[in-house]
């Protein structure tokens, strides 16, 4: 069985230093959040944030992925913004924050639900992405 890859984004999301379900802010498009069938284990994680700057301070974001299809909870940091008086530094470039392992970066349960949340360290209004490979 190969790999399988499952992406999903939100537009304009106003995030805070609580984790914000993404499960919930995908609801209305009925997005399957279980895991495919015969799938054990995630591969790679690619996590990708992109600030509105509404907020003339660094942050640094916090992903959590939990459910009863993932294992065991696993809280990871994602991309990073810095701002100055004159308009943002970029932080990471728009650049996702990946980790990959073929060992398997955490266990899943095929059939089951993963629940992603994200949250970061100073209120922004946020596009994001996160992709979740199987193996």
């Amino acid at each position: 069985m190969g790999r399988q890859t499952k992406t999903f984004t939100a537009a304009a999301v106003s995030l805070t230093t609580a984790f914000t379900s993404v499960n919930a802010l995908l609801a209305s498009s009925n997005v399957n959040m279980n895991v495919p069938d015969g799938y054990t284990k995630v591969t790679r994680v690619s996590m990708s944030l992109s600030p509105d700057h509404t907020s003339a301070t660094d942050g640094c974001s916090v992903w959590k992925y939990s459910g009863d299809g993932a294992t065991i909870q696993q809280i990871m940091s994602g991309p990073s913004w810095s701002n100055q008086a004159a308009g943002p530094l970029c932080g990471n470039n728009g650049q996702p924050v990946v980790i990959e392992s073929e060992a398997g970066v955490f266990d899943v349960q095929a059939g089951n639900a993963i629940d992603i949340s994200v949250g970061v360290t100073t209120a922004e209004t946020c596009d994001l992405s996160v992709s979740l490979t199987f193996g």
